[in-house]
């Protein structure tokens, strides 16, 4: 997956309202995704360094994996639930 097939994904999942994008996701159709697509998408942000949403973690990914790269603390912020190294504050 390259960076302008994850944000056709990305984009998909956000909410619309007559036709505009109010930019917040809908974890509904988060979770609908296929386990492959989450996976491809947990990576490119991995690669990226940015906090990753629970969501969007596919049920049997190799957490260790995640663990390895740094992403050890799970903060919920205002809304959605994260997994992120210790560089990033989630409020």
């Amino acid at each position: 997956m390259n960076e302008r097939a994850f944000n056709k994904v990305l984009n998909a999942c956000r909410i619309k309202i007559k036709s505009k994008f109010i930019g917040q996701l809908d974890l509904a159709k988060v979770d609908a995704l296929p386990d492959e697509v989450k996976s491809k998408m947990v990576s490119i942000i991995v690669k990226k360094r940015h906090p990753v949403l629970v969501n969007l973690i596919p049920k049997g990914f190799d957490m260790a994996w995640l663990e390895c790269m740094g992403y050890l603390y799970q903060t919920k912020g205002k809304e959605f639930e994260f997994v992120h190294t210790c560089e990033h504050t989630i409020k």
